[in-house]
């Protein structure tokens, strides 16, 4: 699995969309450790008959490395801000949250974003 997180945090320190949102190599590692890294390299293990060699080179093809993404990374800083004043106005009535601050956002998206902003340090 380290090989796979290494390929992640290779990925997104290579795109630019990412380096963005991750400015640190530090920051892309910490991204590449979450469990969205680990559920794409089982499924890759598996597709590949768990043979790692192949699997490996299957997160890295020609055109360069997979990368994928959970809804942490997919949201802006400005996005993040909303959906915390959003929150704080009305809990958890996501709904409304979408309404009223992230109408461009799915109700998927802000309730798999609130579960994962759940385990980093701003929830209190």
């Amino acid at each position: 699995l380290i090989s796979f997180r290494s390929v992640g945090t290779f990925a997104r320190a290579l795109d630019c969309s990412s380096s963005v949102r991750q400015p640190s190599l530090h920051m892309s590692a910490a991204a590449a450790s979450r469990d969205i890294t680990l559920f794409h390299a089982m499924d890759t293990l598996h597709k590949n008959v768990y043979d790692i060699s192949k699997a490996i080179s299957a997160l890295v093809p020609q055109g360069g490395p997979v990368l994928c993404r959970d809804e942490m990374e997919e949201w802006s800083a400005s996005e993040a801000n909303l959906f915390e004043e959003a929150l704080e106005k009305y809990g958890k009535d996501f709904t409304d949250i979408q309404q009223d601050f992230l109408p461009w956002k799915s109700l998927t998206s802000i309730i798999e974003y609130y579960y994962m902003w759940k385990t980093t340090d701003r929830y209190v």
